[in-house]
């Protein structure tokens, strides 16, 4: 049967959801032990297979029924699913028909891998389909399914690039089935995401829709008398001005970066506060901290991105503040505002953690180089770099409102989603979403050839090497695409090359806005193209014929990304669909942070032995995973502090209502 409102929190009846509970030992014992057969990668192969052999079943049938009856009977099965719920033969023969008029209006019919990728994602699941499978075209199946059923369906992608694209490419088969369509990106007004979110199919990416969600719990959550509360949700006015219809259907593209990755951060609502006295409290507080002295006063542990006062700090900072007025009187204020300060100087990075455009401080992506539109930081910190800029200074933002990303996505009555990387974080899935992962077989065999790594002892060397690489590739009459972490390794990067009269491409946050046409032009003879992050843009590198007969795309990954995960995406952007290519890492040991102890005695080793030697490669790519795998468990511990954080939250503040 599919999920009803009966599943959501009485308050919220009229937007159904799913309660979030949270579970006891026990029964996060028993989950565990599910997750041991759910993600078993051949529970489920016979049913996949009987499934598709169902499918090809109907499609002779099918094959020469015109468009109309097609329809007609697509609906009758949409019908059947509402009250039957998403059994296999229903949902063979309604993909058998989803397909066909894919064929027929798209001019693309799904192979067997897309048919089971579609299946798995109506099972609830996670499919795993390498990169370049076409998971555009297998999420319509189950779309189109759920939509027809009656379900709400939100489709959830990592960036309003995408999320237009995709839209835009699979509008005509959901216009052919007579389903709806709304697109949300950031540029959308409130009266434009209520329409949108009143069709049948809604393309939207993570953060708009949680941004969403909790601006309707805000307008439902004022403090009012229980009566008087009653009365407003039955209020049109109300009605009118909420967004979602509630949280029944969702598929989620990339669903590792976007419950894995974005999850290591909450999603607040802020507002504006503060005043000349807060203005000038925050200045003044920036001006104080050139004040204290490094090491003495503070400590700066750039690897683990920490600032400590340290005693002789806190003191110096009691005495320097002490005739500065009644702001400065509260300790815990003082030092947590000179806190910001201190990072502001020390840890944020320009072009790496932010940008300056127009004479503002915007914020880059982490995961995917891009810039985050009208994102801040609060508390005081984003003003600080402001200062550090010598920015325009904008108003201090205060949180209003606040989920996490595990909170919001388990609210959902059903949740599946695609990716092609998302073995590594199976467990996570599992126990936090409920989420199994099912590896799909390819179409097509892979012919990526992947290339010995290298690590050079100096970033010069590196990058000399990066140089090489793509002047022999060039001379193939292959394309060449060059993966760094950061918009100021891409300009270096950029630099090298300039320098050897290498012509290329630059892509990152400065260039957000072309995009499109640099990723177009990146798969001709030639060409190369650096780019920042592009493991995380789900964009796909069109090859010239030429190129694909000379090899095909080359990649090169010039630093590790912070999860074995994302490095395995870059190397995804070569040899897709079956096409050739190859892969190769090209690293470096300068500037390395060194944060382990096992670290440590690596470098020894490579110091000792040389770099250049087979033993000294050897040590310096165990250096460089045990480094990266320290990374990965930092990321994982702040996810869980995250979710830990939401779930005492709800304990503290349980007694006034639902909360986030």
């Amino acid at each position: 049967m599919i999920k009803t409102a009966h599943h959501a929190p009485a308050d919220y009846r009229h937007r159904p959801e799913q309660k979030v509970l949270q579970l006891d030992w026990l029964e996060r014992l028993q989950r565990r032990l599910q997750g041991t057969f759910e993600l078993n990668p051949g529970r489920l192969k016979l049913r996949q297979r009987s499934f598709v052999a169902r499918v090809s079943e109907f499609a002779a049938a099918y094959a020469e029924t015109e468009d109309r009856r097609l329809l007609q009977r697509a609906t009758e099965l949409g019908d059947l699913i509402r009250s039957q719920g998403f059994t296999d033969l229903l949902i063979a023969e309604q993909f058998s028909i989803i397909r066909e008029m894919s064929g027929r209006v798209l001019g693309m019919r799904h192979f067997d891998s897309q048919l089971t990728g579609g299946w798995i994602m109506l099972q609830g699941r996670i499919a795993e389909m390498k990169t370049g499978e076409g998971k555009t075209l297998t999420a319509v199946l189950p779309v189109i399914a759920a939509a027809l059923a009656g379900l709400p369906v939100h489709v959830i992608t990592v960036n309003d690039y995408l999320t237009e694209r995709d839209a835009e490419e699979m509008v005509p088969l959901y216009h052919k089935f007579g389903l709806s369509v709304g697109v949300i990106s950031h540029e959308v007004e409130q009266a434009g995401r209520r329409q949108a979110y009143q069709q049948d199919i809604v393309y939207v990416t993570g953060k708009e829709l949680v941004f969403d969600y909790l601006r309707d719990r805000m307008k439902l959550d004022k403090p009012q008398p229980l009566r008087m509360q009653v009365e407003a949700l039955r209020s049109t006015k109300l009605e009118n001005q909420l967004q979602l219809r509630g949280l029944h259907f969702a598929l989620v593209d990339e669903v590792d970066s976007v419950l894995i990755d974005e999850s290591r951060t909450p999603l607040i609502i802020s507002g504006t506060q503060g005043n000349e006295e807060e203005q000038e409290f925050i200045e003044t507080a920036y001006q104080l901290s050139f004040e204290l002295e490094q090491e003495h006063d503070f400590t700066v542990d750039s690897d683990r991105r920490q600032i400590d006062l340290t005693e002789q700090g806190t003191e110096a900072l009691r005495l320097l503040s002490a005739d500065l007025g009644p702001l400065w009187k509260g300790a815990i204020r003082r030092e947590e505002i000179i806190h910001k300060a201190l990072l502001a100087r020390f840890m944020y990075e320009l072009d790496k953690d932010y940008l300056v455009r127009e004479g503002k401080v915007e914020l880059i992506d982490p995961l995917s180089g891009r810039v985050m539109e009208g994102r801040s930081w609060e508390k005081g910190l984003h003003q600080m770099v402001e200062l550090k800029e010598q920015c325009e200074l904008t108003q201090q933002r205060i949180t209003l409102a606040r989920i996490s990303y595990q909170n919001f996505f388990r609210r959902y009555l059903q949740l599946s989603g695609m990716t092609g990387t998302a073995w590594e974080v199976k467990d996570e899935l599992w126990r936090v979403y409920g989420l199994a992962v099912t590896p799909v077989k390819p179409n097509k065999a892979e012919r990526r050839i992947s290339q010995p790594t290298q690590v050079f002892k100096t970033a010069d060397e590196r990058w000399q090497q990066v140089v090489i690489r793509c002047q022999e590739m060039m001379l193939q009459g292959r394309a060449v695409l060059i993966g760094t972490a950061s918009v100021a390794a891409s300009e270096t990067a950029s630099e090298h090359l300039q320098q050897a009269g290498v012509a290329h491409q630059l892509l990152s946050a400065k260039q957000d806005k072309q995009e499109a046409e640099i990723v177009a032009q990146a798969g001709q003879p030639g060409r190369v193209m650096v780019a920042t992050n592009m493991a995380g843009r789900g964009t796909d590198i069109k090859l010239a014929p030429s190129v694909n007969d000379a090899g095909g795309l080359h990649v090169i990954l010039t630093e590790h990304y912070e999860s074995v995960r994302v490095d395995r995406q870059l190397a995804g952007r070569s040899a897709r669909q079956g096409d050739p290519g190859s892969f190769e890492m090209l690293l470096t040991l300068e500037d390395q942070p060194i944060r382990t102890l096992r670290g440590k005695s690596l470098m020894t080793t490579c110091q000792t032995l040389g770099v250049k030697s087979a033993a000294g490669q050897k040590a310096a790519l165990n250096l460089l995973r045990v480094e990266q795998q320290y990374v990965e468990r930092q990321n994982y511990l702040a996810r869980q502090a995250t979710l830990e954080y939401d779930h005492k939250q709800n304990e503290l503040l349980a007694f006034s209502g639902p909360v986030d």
